[in-house]
């Protein structure tokens, strides 16, 4: 910006010559200063432009990179499953692809994935193999696919992005990320396929971009258009040889900006490059100049109105003034003053309207320290009183005012003092009131400086919270995952040069999922966050506290010694968060569990040290809720032996290793047998016997409870449909298959297809079900009730019904837990529950059945306070149905008497 005090003084010289040449040149230097000032804005504005799409794309560009990440994690998983099963050929591997528990897997890897539409298995003809949508796995060839094509005929690429296609199950906008599947010799064996829809980036997009003029777009190193927001049909898939892509990739530039006409809808464009860091993939964001630049253009115009007006007022004035000189001759000098007063009024207006709707605060100071000109938006800024504003007041006054209230002293000398030499000096000063100014300072030709004050805080402010929320965890403002590995990974390295040791401690929550079920959603977040800040509590400056994700958490404490033991945290962890937590007007319990490792003892690196405190958790939650467990080398050997088990159970389902047992029901009254309750049991062909207590809650956790929970229930009702009398048959439904859609439609087809009667299946369901959806589970059972089913409460009074569920949902029967059976004749306060729950059965009209039954005293304790039935080894224990076909034959002789 020219010196504007040399404008003025220019303006305030006595024309000489002709009056018309004076105001000529008069005006040019108007002109001069304007241009200059226009000049300045728009700099300015394009810094600012480039400034916002560079942040805009770094932050897009490194969502796209961990969601397609994210979604090769799962790839990866499902290819080191044929490695590890040693697939050596295609046969091997279509036997294994083709596996319905590959396609649960498949199913259960992409739900957390919202990024993922679909995982498929291809075989090296191109053939479908498995598909996390459908099963049965439609017929379907894919060989045509450019992806195929590309992994096949070139044995040393491993992994391709295609280009968008429409899907041919749907039509939806598609990319498709293939990973190449080989046997250990390098024989080609197939694909392992991640669909990714457009439309997850296109709804991403839409809800970031600050405005309609924004265009995001991905595009492939080759200037393939892979996703664009808006969404152009007719742009996605094509190749732009011009496109900024295209430009930066030929001259190895990874990111940048750029001013371009966009080839897609061929505006003018401002422009932000950034590669995406493992994908061959360049992310850019843009928008169009037009309007861009429109706060700048807006004040560009005033500038140039203003200017424009004022030089045709001086071209007016010059006339006059030459008519007035012909005809007043004697009067010129007096009149040139006046002339020469009005003229730097009309200049003071002009300027000051153009100054007063500049975005940024202006001041001019002469040489002397005094003011010449200040904008009303600087005097805004700074609420600078009118008296202040005037001509010649010193800079010191200002700078005083300003500093007395919103200044600190170290930034004083920053805020408007005189630049050394020609430079010209940015600053950014922090207000105390919270504010961030970005201040800068030119000298002027001639002597004294200008300044300009631009508040960026709104801007910093959502910068700052895009860097917070790339570490950290939205809910609780604790560290997230990637945060907390990056500041163990730190902590260990100085751990290890220092000699110390640390300790990492996994958290999990014990019984967060009822309270979220019990309260709603939003109360677990205030439960989350409570806990949060407990964590925050416990550990000091030494120690770090992450929300690894769900309700589980992780400290790292490295302020160990012997003060300090890793049991010593790990105590107060449990300490802290046993106190109950205030949830609106109710008070709630949850504790905690914790698994610890040290380091170097327990695992030098992060990784190992997160699973050593991981094994170390499973242990805690093991044993007793509320504890805590040290790593030991033995937990690793357990590790590997529940995988072990988990591998050889998926194989067992489909090769005959499980049978049923059958333990008989004895109606107290008359000593008869009433039916049975099918038992699971699997015989391993080199383990032998395995106990359901240990198979069982693998197969929860792995998911393989539903294939074996349907095994069970056709068996047995297939059995059962065999004996020769119409006995009951009580079978367990988990809660994994409670909560599969269609139950009771699948119920009412297996018997139909084992030709079992409805009245003779009794299903029992635990307590835990009513902690959920009780509107679903509610109709559920009234369906199964409709179809003839019968419905018992398994273990009765371990879990959490109350009287209200009783009434409201349509149970037959309610089985007391072995638990209080065990209890009578030991303690009173056990048979008084015995006996109140038989008393609440007796009253609601609900037969009541004891499991557990050992003793004769036991028989007797239930006989005399009229239990209805009973079940346990005092009349016989689980066996095959072949040992029990005596009483499926004839009539039954009393059941004590048999077992006897």
């Amino acid at each position: 910006m020219r010196d504007l005090r040399s404008v003025f003084k220019i303006a305030s010289i006595r024309l000489r010559g002709t009056p018309i040449m004076g105001c000529g040149i008069l005006a040019t230097v108007i002109a001069f200063a304007a241009a200059v000032m226009v000049v300045d804005l728009q700099r300015q504005a394009t810094r600012d432009i480039t400034r916002g799409l560079t942040s805009l794309s770094t932050v897009l560009a490194d969502q796209a990179d961990r969601a397609l990440q994210a979604m090769e994690l799962a790839q990866e998983a499902v290819i080191h499953e044929f490695h590890d099963a040693h697939v050596t050929d295609a046969a091997g591997y279509a036997a294994l692809a083709t596996r319905h528990d590959l396609y649960e897997e498949l199913r259960t890897r992409i739900a957390s994935l919202p990024q993922v539409n679909a995982i498929t298995v291809l075989d090296h003809t191109g053939k479908l193999l498995n598909f996390s949508r459908y099963w049965p796995i439609p017929d379907v060839d894919l060989s045509d696919r450019d992806y195929f094509q590309a992994l096949v005929s070139d044995p040393a690429l491993q992994r391709f992005i295609s280009r968008p296609v429409r899907n041919r199950g749907n039509a939806v906008w598609t990319i498709y990320v293939a990973r190449k599947v080989t046997a250990p010799d390098g024989t080609f064996l197939g694909l392992v396929l991640g669909a990714v829809e457009l439309s997850y980036f296109e709804d991403l997009y839409r809800r970031i971009i600050p405005a309609d003029d924004y265009v995001v777009g991905v595009f492939r190193r080759d200037g393939m258009l892979m996703v664009r927001y808006p969404h152009r049909d007719d742009a996605t898939g094509n190749a732009y040889p011009s496109s900024a892509a295209t430009l930066f990739a030929a001259k190895g530039i990874a990111s940048g900006e750029a001013r371009i006409v966009s080839p897609i809808d061929g505006q003018d464009r401002f422009v932000s490059v950034q590669s995406l860091d493992n994908y061959p993939l360049m992310l850019i964001v843009s928008r169009t100049a037009k309007a861009a630049l429109a706060p700048f253009r807006q004040q560009a115009g005033a500038i140039i109105v203003s200017a424009t007006l004022l030089t045709a007022c001086l071209v007016g004035l010059g006339f006059s003034i030459a008519r007035r000189l012909r005809d007043r001759e004697n009067q010129g000098r007096a009149e040139e003053r006046l002339r020469g007063e009005h003229d730097l009024r009309v200049q003071h207006t002009a300027f000051g309207v153009a100054l007063d709707n500049m975005a940024q605060g202006l001041c001019l100071f002469d040489g002397q320290c005094n003011l010449v000109i200040m904008n009303a938006r600087f005097a805004a800024l700074y609420a600078i009183p009118d008296g202040l504003r005037c001509k010649g007041v010193p800079a010191e006054a200002i700078r005083g005012h300003i500093c007395s209230r919103l200044v600190a002293e170290q930034d004083r000398n920053y805020l408007l003092a005189e630049p050394p030499g020609e430079t010209r000096i940015w600053d950014v000063i922090e207000l105390n009131d919270g504010r961030a100014i970005d201040v800068a300072r030119a000298p002027v030709p001639g002597g004294g400086w200008v300044c300009t004050h631009e508040d960026i805080t709104e801007r910093r402010r959502a910068e700052e919270r895009m860097r917070f929320l790339a570490g950290h965890d939205a809910l609780t403002a604790l560290p997230n995952r990637r945060l907390f590995q990056e500041t163990v990974e730190r902590e260990l390295a100085a751990c290890a040069a220092a000699g110390t040791e640390a300790a990492l401690l996994c958290v999990d929550l014990d019984g967060f999922k009822q309270i979220n079920d019990i309260f709603g959603h939003p109360a677990g977040d205030a439960l989350l966050i409570e806990v949060a800040g407990r964590l925050r509590d416990v550990f000091g400056a030494g120690s770090m506290a992450a929300r690894l994700g769900g309700d589980e958490f992780a400290v790292l404490a490295t302020d160990l010694g012997s003060a300090r033991t890793p049991g010593d945290a790990a105590r107060a962890i449990i300490g802290a968060l046993t106190p109950s937590f205030r949830l609106d007007d109710a008070r709630v319990e949850v504790g905690c569990s914790v698994g610890v490792a040290v380091f170097p003892r327990d695992g030098a690196a992060y990784d190992r040290l997160l699973g050593a405190a991981d094994m170390a958790l499973y242990r805690a939650k093991c044993e007793d809720k509320g504890t805590f467990s040290l790593f030991e080398p033995a937990m690793d050997i357990e590790a590997r032996e529940r995988h072990r088990l988990a591998s050889d159970l998926r194989s067992a389902i489909g090769t005959g290793q499980f049978d049923l047992h059958y333990q008989p029901q004895v109606e107290v009254a008359t000593g008869r047998v009433t039916g049975f309750e099918a038992l699971l049991r699997w015989h391993h062909p080199i383990r032998g016997p395995i106990s359901p207590a240990q198979f069982i809650p693998i197969a929860e956790e792995t998911g393989l409870i539903l294939p074996l929970g349907e095994w069970v229930l056709q068996t047995a009702c297939r059995e059962a449909a065999g004996w020769a009398k119409p006995l009951g048959i009580a079978v367990n439904l988990s809660i994994a298959q409670f909560r599969q859609s269609g139950l009771p439609d699948y119920v009412h087809a297996v018997l139909s297809e084992t030709g079992l009667d409805p009245r003779r299946l009794e299903l029992e369901i635990t307590e835990s079900l009513f902690l959920e959806d009780t509107t679903r589970a509610r109709r559920v059972l009234r369906q199964l009730k409709a179809h003839g089913v019968r419905i018992a409460i398994d273990d009765f009074g371990t879990g959490y019904s109350s009287l209200l569920t009783l009434q409201s949902f349509p149970f037959d029967r309610l089985k007391i837990d072995r638990t209080f059976v065990s209890q009578i004749g030991v303690t009173q306060k056990g048979m008084a529950i015995v006996r109140a729950v038989i008393v609440l059965g007796e009253n609601l009209g609900m037969p009541v059945i004891a499991e557990g039954i050992e003793t004769e005293a036991q028989c007797a304790f239930l006989r005399e306070h009229h239990c209805a039935e009973m079940q346990g080894y005092l009349y016989g224990r689980p066996r095959p149905i072949a040992d029990y076909q005596d009483l499926l034959i004839a009539d039954l002789e009393p059941a004590c008497r048999l077992s006897a």
